[in-house]
């Protein structure tokens, strides 16, 4: 008896997994057309952590460019975010390159942020 329930919940478990993937797939369409008509799709889930994906139409470059920032070190005064950068050129006269690199931040209340520097000139990350 226990034995069919588990099996009739390993089942479920797989049907909704399938599911979830499939969606994915199907929606993979409407994520490009969305990024043909605006050019760019972000996605800022917390104050210093963002996702970025953008279209390159160069005359000598085509491709899609994405970048991910997140908190690389973080105190009461300053925030070190670290940027990684890469491309995905299917029309490049260069090399398909991906930069990542660290930046601190001091907090301004009501303000933007001052850059005060690099991280390894900060003694940071």
């Amino acid at each position: 008896m226990n034995f069919a329930r588990c099996q009739i919940w390993l089942r479920r478990l797989l049907l909704t997994l399938a599911g979830a993937v499939w969606i994915a797939i199907l929606s993979l369409p409407a994520l490009g057309l969305l990024l043909a008509v605006r050019g760019e799709i972000s996605w800022q889930p917390g104050e210093n952590h963002a996702y970025r994906v953008w279209v390159i139409m160069e005359q000598e470059e085509r491709g899609v460019g994405w970048e991910v920032k997140r908190t690389a070190s973080r105190s009461v005064e300053q925030v070190c975010l670290q940027t990684t950068v890469g491309f995905w050129l299917w029309r490049s006269q260069g090399q398909q390159t991906r930069s990542s690199f660290c930046e601190c931040y001091r907090h301004h209340p009501d303000t933007e942020m001052e850059y005060l520097g690099t991280c390894s000139a900060r003694g940071q990350a």
